[in-house]
């Protein structure tokens, strides 16, 4: 299996790059290193998620402020998509004329022609919350900013600043810091996009849920299961937890719950906060990103130690979830992560 593998670090370039990844031969080739502009570059982030272009001839990389085009002819970034209500953006998918993208810090999934224009936008929040955040106010979470009710005096008690938390942009600096730049708290933290038919589903890690944004239902919800990238195939949505569970829900789902069907951790010996997914007929490649006791993650990713955690890509049968093969991408000096998981034919 090959795959293309987008991947940031944890440090302050706001570099990315993109590798070629041969599973079989225990090989990565680095095909592009990127450093966006200054107004678009933000510490910590480089290439999220991403996917192919309808014609398999570029790609489109999320960064966190812009979706990047990646001509896979000279793998070079030949164009940028921004708009100021940009934030976090971790994924992009493309169909037909259009593409999606998980505008993940505004809590929506925007949509957008493939010349780029601005078509619409699936949000999750009201509008009020995305317009506050431009300005620097971010409700916190314990704010039920979705509830309202037919009563005119609920939204008094609303709060409008979260508290400084050490992770996101401090309330200092937010005033002076563009929207698109900053790190600021979300509700739902849409993270991938996955087509399903005629379906547009979202996972939503914050509440464990996958949701359909153009129907707005959720049609599955379990909290602390952490949801991450999906994949439609085989009538089924394929798709990872944080915790390194490859799970398969029926797709229609007809009130099926998910079936976890491999603990990537205790199968593989190998471990990492776990989202990048592909397949095929025979096997599963799942990416893993290091974890570190400094750096820990909002959420409770797993009952092991970071300790041993890795940044890599592992190919896992199928059938018997033994490992097949493994490639390491752990860069100890910068704190590597990765995202998407993208197929390629080697060239």
């Amino acid at each position: 299996m090959k795959l293309l593998v987008p991947t940031g670090y944890f440090d302050a370039g706001g570099d990315g790059c993109l590798w070629g990844v041969d599973l079989a031969a225990g090989r990565a080739d680095l095909l592009l290193r990127y450093t966006p502009p200054e107004h678009l570059r933000v510490p910590t982030r480089g290439f999220t998620g991403g996917c192919w272009a309808p014609e398999m001839d570029s790609l489109y990389l999320a960064g966190h402020a812009a979706v990047f085009h990646v001509d896979a002819q000279r793998w070079v970034v030949d164009g940028a998509l921004h708009l100021p209500s940009f934030n976090d953006l971790h994924h992009v998918a493309a169909r037909g004329d259009r593409l999606y993208v998980a505008n993940t810090g505004s809590d929506a999934i925007d949509v957008f022609g493939l010349d780029g224009h601005f078509l619409g936008s699936h949000s999750l929040v009201p509008g009020w919350v995305l317009a506050r955040r431009m300005t620097g106010a971010a409700p916190p979470r314990s704010a039920a900013v979705e509830e309202n009710r037919w009563d005119a005096e609920v939204a008094a008690g609303w709060a409008l600043m979260a508290e400084d938390d050490g992770y996101h942009t401090p309330l200092t600096a937010r005033e002076q810091t563009p929207y698109w730049r900053a790190k600021l708290p979300d509700r739902w933290h849409p993270n991938h996009v996955c087509l399903a038919g005629d379906d547009l589903l979202a996972t939503c890690l914050n509440d464990g849920s996958i949701r359909d944004v153009r129907s707005f239902k959720v049609v599955m919800r379990v909290p602390e299961l952490y949801p991450h990238d999906g994949l439609h195939r085989d009538g089924a949505l394929w798709f990872t937890s944080i915790d390194g569970g490859v799970w398969r829900l029926p797709w229609p789902t007809q009130g099926a719950g998910p079936e976890r069907v491999l603990d990537v951790f205790s199968r593989t010996g190998h471990h990492g906060w776990c989202r990048g997914l592909w397949m095929d007929e025979d096997s599963f490649a799942v990416g893993l990103t290091e974890v570190r006791a400094d750096r820990l993650p909002r959420h409770r990713w797993s009952e092991r130690e970071p300790k041993g955690s890795e940044t890599s890509v592992l190919w896992i049968d199928r059938r018997t979830g033994d490992l097949l093969g493994r490639v390491v991408l752990t860069d100890h000096a910068r704190h590597s992560k990765l995202y998407s998981l993208l197929p390629w034919d080697g060239r």
